[in-house]
């Protein structure tokens, strides 16, 4: 049987048995071999960023059960394998069954940083479309790169382990037009498989050894985008604060960074995310800062974030983050 305790998973998985299964953005495995070659059995729809060595080869796209290999003619030897899963969260999810050859025990394993890093949001924060080459052509499965995220992006900068839990078009208190709507983000948030919970698939979340010093919040941009009606602005100061109260009630310290930037066509989130970062100093709460993201002109699909816009956005990021370290 597959021995999970032979690899280091980053992001939300469910690894109470074979196979261990994730629906996340940008979740990932990394493991050693010893080998000229690696298969690794997976299921699900996906696509996948593949490294070996620290050398990027070439995307891995999965559909049906079954072994697909990622590496061969590789030296003979030890080798460090690692999968990102490109794709963002979506009905259903991928499991990982085993690879052969079977990992490796490393003595000299690389270990987890001890500095961890959440990000909760929408599209935004998935990487939705940010690899298209314009906002019109292609489609979500095609062209999102979780691993190129601002997530991402400002977790490698810190040297951070990482989770994404993003959802496409959900929302604070309501989803973007009204989809799904009992499935906002707090409430998938409860679950470790998105993909799976509407379906009544997946087990409710433990936080476990997963302990971020920083969480951040990209939330509330489907609320107000589209056609209204939109949340009334108590509702949603609410909704946000009690959401950080759950938060602080999984997690020993963190520390919150409320994230807002432009909506259309009301332009509300910036205001009401200052009312919420105002209403939490009132509440005693010292644990909260507010940064607003310029996203002007998107160019991604559907006029989401392109990559530069979310290397732009995660040096931002990164830049809060190193500030609020020096104020400690």
């Amino acid at each position: 049987m597959m021995q999970f305790q032979d690899m280091t998973f980053e992001g939300r998985w469910d690894l109470e048995s074979v196979p261990a299964r994730t629906c996340a953005p940008a979740a990932n495995v990394t493991f050693y071999f010893e080998g000229t070659s690696i298969d690794i059995e997976l299921e699900g729809e996906a696509r996948f960023k593949v490294e070996v060595d620290h050398v990027e080869l070439p995307e891995l796209l999965t559909r049906e059960r079954k072994l697909y290999r990622i590496a061969e003619n590789l030296s003979s030897g030890k080798h460090l394998a690692r999968i990102w899963k490109k794709t963002e969260s979506e009905f259903g999810s991928i499991a990982l069954y085993r690879t052969i050859p079977e990992p490796t025990v490393q003595g000299t394993r690389e270990q987890q940083s001890s500095l961890q890093i959440e990000f909760i949001g929408d599209s935004y924060t998935a990487g939705f479309g940010n690899a298209a080459r314009d906002p019109i052509t292609g489609t979500p499965f095609t062209t999102t790169d979780a691993t190129q995220s601002y997530g991402a992006l400002t977790a490698q900068k810190l040297g951070a382990s990482f989770a994404i839990n993003a959802y496409s078009g959900r929302g604070l208190v309501q989803n973007y037009m009204r989809i799904a709507p009992n499935w906002t983000i707090p409430k998938l948030y409860a679950y470790t498989l998105s993909g799976e919970a509407p379906l009544g698939n997946s087990p409710l979340w433990e936080s476990k050894t997963f302990d971020p010093k920083f969480v951040c919040l990209f939330i509330g941009i489907n609320d107000w985008q589209g056609e209204g009606p939109h949340p009334e602005p108590k509702a949603f100061d609410s909704a946000y604060s009690a959401f950080l109260d759950s938060l602080r009630s999984r997690y020993s310290d963190p520390r919150f960074i409320l994230i807002s930037t432009e909506t259309f066509p009301v332009n509300y989130l910036p205001e009401r995310v200052e009312s919420v970062f105002a209403q939490e100093l009132s509440r005693g709460n010292r644990d909260v800062s507010h940064l607003f993201l310029e996203t002007p002109h998107n160019a991604g699909l559907d006029f989401h974030p392109n990559l530069q816009r979310h290397q732009q956005m995660a040096t931002s990021l990164y830049l809060k983050i190193k500030d609020i370290s020096a104020q400690k």
